[in-house]
């Protein structure tokens, strides 16, 4: 009877163990993510974690982008107890960082230290690992991107080859997803590249290297988003990529952040609504993988005064 009993036991573990998906591979649940750029602002302790994961799971997020740049070599046990206790509540965890010039060939080797610096954290924290890393790389702010557009765009282009060469050569499962605009394919004048012997949009090429990009489709409307974010998500679909739409919380700003890309005026319902409609829209498309908010400072002031 014992023998049976044991038997039994270890039965229904296994079991459990094949139904319930770890945070990193939950299947076919569609993904909320949300940028919190500023680690010290918002998780630099464990007050902060509780706060931020709270609020998380009341705005049903389930995927972080948390700012590592200059902070995750000096506070690693923190970032080891935001992501433990994160995953314990189904949230994954991406790194986040960024910068223009990263683009340019003589800067590829910062863009590949931080790289560097997540993968170190994973080895050094395997129950603990950062599930993705995102690059927002923005070339096209550049002063250089004006006169030698061919060139800044070859020169984006390689060092997000190298990124995913250097990922798939350590063996590390970190999803690599890129930050874009989404008038790379869909602004009245497209950013058409040649090269390679291939001719098409900029957004195209990052997706034939990333595993998923994040499409800064920040208007205000569902029906705006969607037009904004389809070319690429259909692209991503014959690929075998997936796509995050992105959304604006930020305060309008003048020209630097008109009324017509951002959600903050017109309020959480309405924006929530607005984004439950871009879901119900892409909820059968294969490139579609969720909505991403950027960011947290802004979206909790919109929390505050629905």
């Amino acid at each position: 009877m014992k023998t049976k009993a044991r038997i039994l036991f270890l039965t229904v573990c296994l079991s459990i163990m094949i139904v319930i998906p770890s945070p990193a591979h939950a299947a076919n649940e569609t993904t909320k993510a949300l940028w919190v750029w500023d680690f010290y602002e918002a998780a630099s302790d464990s007050n902060q974690i509780t706060q931020l994961l709270k609020f998380s799971t009341d705005q049903d997020i389930n995927l972080l982008f948390i700012g590592t740049r200059k902070t995750l070599s000096d506070q690693p046990a923190t970032y080891e107890e935001l992501i433990t206790r994160a995953h314990e509540k189904g949230i994954r965890v991406f790194a986040v960082v960024g910068r223009a010039n990263w683009a340019l060939e003589r800067y590829h080797r910062d863009a590949l230290e931080e790289l560097r610096q997540v993968l170190s954290f994973n080895e050094s924290y395997p129950s603990s690992k950062f599930d993705g890393i995102q690059y927002d790389i923005e070339p096209h702010t550049l002063p250089e991107f004006k006169t030698k557009r061919g060139s800044v765009s070859y020169q984006y282009i390689q060092v997000l080859k190298k990124i995913a060469n250097k990922i798939a050569s350590s063996d590390d499962h970190l999803e690599f997803n890129a930050a874009i605009p989404f008038w790379f394919a869909t602004g009245e004048n497209a950013f058409i590249v040649n090269t390679g012997g291939m001719k098409k949009p900029l957004s195209y090429f990052v997706l034939d290297i990333v595993d998923t990009a994040t499409i800064m489709a920040y208007r205000d409307t569902a029906e705006k988003q969607i037009r904004s974010s389809l070319a690429e998500i259909n692209y991503a679909a014959k690929k075998g990529k997936k796509i995050y739409i992105g959304a604006e919380t930020s305060p309008p700003n003048g020209n630097s952040i008109p009324s017509e890309i951002t959600y903050y005026n017109k309020g959480l319902n309405y924006m929530n609504k607005q984004l439950k409609t871009v879901e119900n829209y892409f909820s059968n498309h294969d490139g579609f993988s969720g909505i991403a908010i950027h960011s947290y400072p802004t979206l909790k002031k919109m929390v505050q005064n629905k």
